[in-house]
């Protein structure tokens, strides 16, 4: 993928605060002092994770005071991911990607993949929640880099069908799920994860066998948590519509399994202290 990074679009690099992050992680046995001292060097960082590790998006019995005692409790993969939505919230979204809607949803969604993909899947929730994160940043990205690109999501809003890569591709020769797998692989995304945001929108690839389990279950784990989103907002999901029964049954769900679980995600979203 890294020939198509030659397109029109600015892929930001990596945060020094990541790349030093990772580097720690892929060591034969992280040093969590260290790590914690890394975090602890960005005041601003280090204070949303904790509000973070504290909110109902982990839900624990006890205050969470410290990030070494965050990483212990809630997870060296878990804080990872967390610490990469903050980076990414920092860095693009400011000028034309401020697009305080887009924030809004995209945080919703990386909460409720996780929380779903904890409740009917195998799937790391770290993934499911870099998937939510990474699936649609390609949308600030374009817009920065686009001068009509809001004309196309104007465009895209109106269809009553699956048709934004399409329009996308036409308009600009490049779609929002390519540049976000693009930002994902820039930025070290698990394979699995950099593929599934890059076919999100190819909902049939759920029930193709030859792509993995994981990549089919964050698709369709895209879709439900979509369908409460757009519930939450009152409006329609063409996801859902597109992709919903295809979701249902690679998640071995019911139809009413998933009501129930969109019903619990629109309460979370509720709350000031999910995402």
């Amino acid at each position: 993928m890294s020939t198509e990074l030659a397109r029109p679009v600015n892929i930001p690099p990596r945060p020094a605060l990541l790349i030093a992050l990772q580097h720690e992680i892929a060591t034969a046995e992280p040093y969590m002092k260290k790590i914690a001292h890394l975090v602890n060097r960005d005041v601003a960082i280090a204070g949303n994770l904790l509000a973070m590790a504290n909110s109902a998006m982990f839900n624990l019995n006890r205050h969470i005071k410290t990030v070494e005692e965050a990483i212990t409790l809630i997870g060296l993969n878990n804080c990872h991911a967390l610490i990469t939505r903050l980076m990414a919230r920092r860095m693009l979204s400011h000028g034309k990607m401020m697009m305080p809607r887009f924030w809004d949803v995209s945080e919703k969604r990386s909460w409720g993949m996780m929380h779903v993909a904890r409740q009917v899947t195998n799937i790391a929730p770290d993934l499911a929640y870099n998937f939510g994160l990474f699936c649609d940043i390609g949308i600030p990205l374009m817009m920065a880099s686009f001068l009509d690109y809001e004309d196309t999501l104007t465009v895209a809003n109106q269809l009553e069908h699956q048709g934004f890569i399409e329009l996308e591709n036409t308009r600009h020769g490049i779609n929002h799920a390519l540049v976000g797998a693009m930002l994902a692989e820039h930025w070290h995304a698990d394979p699995l994860v950099v593929l599934a945001i890059k076919k999100h929108h190819s909902y049939e690839i759920m029930s193709d066998p030859v792509f993995a389990p994981a990549i089919r279950e964050l698709i369709a784990i895209f879709c439900v948590v979509d369908q409460a989103i757009q519930q939450h907002r009152h409006a329609v999901s063409i996801e859902w519509l597109e992709g919903g029964e295809m979701a249902t049954d690679t998640l071995g769900l019911t139809t009413a399994e998933v009501d129930d679980i969109c019903k619990e995600l629109r309460e979370r979203f509720l709350s000031p202290n999910t995402a």
